[in-house]
């Protein structure tokens, strides 16, 4: 059974999570928090295993208590539940300690299964958000350094879940330790293909400036004999004009 706190100031919200939530027979609510101070103090006193956790909330907001609940209780997740989509947002959430960052536009099944893979240790993140801020794009070399490496982190982990995904019917059958076993297997996959990539990549790269360089030269020789070709035809007709001019 996997406990659940949930952390919202609007009523209305609580009560559709709790909706959304009950029908899951491995999932149980065990409180709810109005704001990120309550939180606190509920996770202190249940010690749930996920916070689904708001970020306005009065008092205190979601990052505050997220950052506290990651330093002090290391056994409770959080996963961000949130109307904004923003690339600060989810970077700051996940700098704080948040396991996930999801949209409150989700489906019930959508968020019970984000729940479960957030407890088993998996990182969870909305595909479009994913495909709003961390596809790459040409212009993925302006950003920051920090950015960059959340960016590629978070690449990896959307090619994880997807070749999880296509495996999800095997998966469900294997142990915590098989699976924990299986995403290593395919997260190095993934790393060392990369590194096929940009090696082959930079092989090409050194090539094609092998070959400019060999074009260069040969450019280079073919002016020279082609100036040259045209100065001895320039002194053969001038002295071809000079004994034109002597008869």
């Amino acid at each position: 059974m996997i406990n659940i706190l949930i952390a919202d100031d609007q009523n209305f919200v609580r009560k559709t999570l709790e909706s959304y939530l009950q029908p899951e027979s491995d999932l149980q609510i065990v409180g709810f928090a109005k704001n990120g101070e309550v939180a606190i103090n509920k996770v202190a006193e249940l010690k749930p295993d996920i916070v689904l956790m708001d970020i306005e909330m009065p008092v205190m907001d979601g990052f505050t208590a997220t950052k506290t609940i990651a330093q002090k209780y290391a056994d409770t997740k959080v996963l961000m539940l949130s109307i904004h989509n923003q690339k600060q947002d989810v970077a700051r959430a996940l700098k704080l300690g948040a396991k996930g960052y999801w949209l409150k536009n989700t489906t019930a099944k959508e968020l019970a299964n984000a729940i479960r893979y957030v407890h088993k240790g998996y990182f969870q993140l909305a595909l479009e958000l994913v495909d709003k801020h961390f596809a790459k794009t040409a212009s993925s070399d302006s950003l920051p350094k920090q950015e960059q490496e959340l960016s590629h982190k978070l690449n990896m982990v959307d090619m994880v879940l997807a070749k999880i995904e296509q495996k999800i019917d095997y998966l469900e059958e294997l142990t915590p330790l098989s699976l924990n076993e299986t995403v290593e297997v395919i997260v190095k996959q993934e790393m060392s293909l990369k590194q096929e990539r940009d090696a082959n990549l930079q092989f090409k790269f050194d090539r094609l400036k092998q070959q400019f360089k060999r074009f260069e030269q040969k450019t280079n020789f073919a002016i020279k004999i082609l100036t040259a070709s045209n100065i001895i035809l320039f002194l053969a007709i001038l002295a071809l004009s000079r004994l034109i001019l002597a008869k």
